[in-house]
């Protein structure tokens, strides 16, 4: 069966709160996708309002947002092979290293090949391979000791082929309106080269996943792409998807507390090793304080940018984790743009009312290089971290913001001393600040709300 065009649609709620789907196509005739979820349902709602045209093949369940072929012609899955004979610098960047060296896919021997073929065959026909959600980790720690990864050999391979046919289903699919086709050596590596993901090491035995790859530890890719689905992230561009994941990020990501030592793993994510990402995406309660209840907790700036990378790789987002002052920062590479901090998305500033629209947060490169580039002191790229939160602070006065100078009015400080100014202080002098009216507008503001107690917290 054929892909049709979708003309119209159709929601229906069942008992046991499951909903049902009814595509209608134009020229007529109907077809429907039953029992799914709410998310689901709404997932498919938000991609039949805001993608056009879009076509159902109710064979293999399947939405997508690009032209199809005529009526009467199935969707054949294609030979990876030939593809990547046509695309040398995707080929080329499909890196795997093993005990005799690092080799890209043209030199790989057959069977190998037919791994990655078969894994390519179960992402195709919406499955997977089998890949651990929570794969032991072969470094033996010591509760004091901190923490550190290494995949198995067999984990690190299952992982990578099945990351490897993710981008290649999505890529050949076009599940997304962007290609990979015409990304930097730089870029594909993100996506496809093994080394970028993890290190390969002799003792203990394995592949080890380093600060540079991110404090996490990466998620079976279909349960990573299920996720973007489901939760509505996938837009119509990449600029989009990183506002929505931002937006995800805010409004559900808690910075850990205390230090990397195992014994605070366990306690956190009851894992010894990094953070599981599958425990990051359902949330863990701390043992410790099990009152907390569940929370979606996050290594800090080094964990959520190994969290972003192992998103955009389901999706061909090429993320680079770097690095300045201390901090991890995530380059959003085909986009130039980056966050000043891996730990913007939910500073108190970001997550404060207003709502700051998520996409705001992204730094444009232009802004970045001012700020971190060759040339910037030490002691300025110190300062410049997390410097585009301040910005917008500047701009929307969130309740954080007005709460710190209700703060001030009622212990009597000047300017120049209370908590306003020492929240901008790294990026402005006092001065500036009074030149944009600062204290002027949220006195403002804050008489919109009636005064300091109707201040949202």
């Amino acid at each position: 069966m054929a892909r049709k065009v979708v003309s119209s649609y159709a929601v229906f709620d069942n008992v046991g709160g499951t909903r049902d789907v009814v595509f209608y196509y134009e020229g007529g005739g109907a077809d429907s996708a039953t029992g799914l979820s709410a998310d689901e349902a709404d997932y498919i709602v938000d991609l039949l309002r805001n993608e056009k045209p879009m076509s159902y093949d109710a064979a293999l369940r399947r939405l997508s947002t690009w032209t199809m072929g005529p009526v009467g012609e199935g969707e054949h899955e294609p030979g990876i092979d030939a593809w990547l004979a046509s695309v040398p610098a995707v080929a080329a960047a499909i890196v795997w290293e093993d005990s005799t060296g690092a080799h890209a896919w043209p030199s790989w021997s057959p069977s190998r090949k037919d791994e990655l073929r078969q894994a390519f065959h179960q992402a195709w026909n919406r499955s997977s391979i089998a890949v651990p959600e929570v794969p032991d980790n072969q470094a033996v720690l010591a509760d004091a000791d901190t923490a550190v990864q290494v995949l198995s050999a067999a984990d690190a391979w299952a992982y990578f082929k099945a990351s490897v046919a993710q981008s290649l289903t999505v890529e050949l699919g076009r599940h997304v309106s962007w290609s990979l086709v015409g990304y930097s050596g730089e870029q594909l590596a993100q996506l496809f080269d093994g080394r970028q993901m993890f290190h390969r090491q002799e003792s203990p035995a394995g592949f080890r996943i380093g600060s540079m790859e991110g404090h996490i530890v990466p998620a079976p890719p279909a349960f990573t792409y299920r996720f973007l689905g489901t939760s509505g992230l996938i837009g119509s561009s990449r600029r989009e998807t990183l506002a929505n994941v931002i937006g995800w990020c805010r409004a559900n990501l808690v910075h850990f507390s205390g230090s990397l030592a195992t014994a605070n793993m366990v306690d956190q994510w009851q894992y010894r090793g990094f953070p599981p990402m599958t425990r990051v995406i359902e949330g863990t309660v701390q043992t410790s304080h099990p009152t907390l209840g569940s929370a979606h907790r996050t290594a800090g700036c080094w964990g959520t940018t190994g969290f972003l990378r192992a998103l955009g790789r389901t999706i061909n987002i090429p993320v680079k984790l770097v690095t300045n002052a201390g901090h991890a920062q995530p380059w959003f590479m085909a986009d130039a743009a980056y966050l000043s901090h891996g730990d913007d998305p939910y500073n108190q500033l970001t997550r404060a009312l207003p709502p700051i629209p998520p996409g705001e947060i992204l730094t444009e490169a232009a802004a970045f290089d001012a700020w971190f580039g060759p040339t910037v002191s030490a002691t300025a790229r110190d300062d410049n971290i997390g410097r585009r939160v301040r910005e917008l602070a500047l701009v929307y006065l969130p309740s954080y913001l007005l709460r710190a100078y209700c703060g001030d009015r009622a212990a009597g400080k000047a300017h120049g001393t209370g908590q306003v100014f020492e929240i901008f202080k790294r990026n402005y002098t006092l001065a500036e600040l009074e030149a944009q009216n600062l204290w002027t507008r949220m006195d403002a503001k804050i008489a919109g709300f009636g005064g300091c107690a109707g201040v949202p917290p």
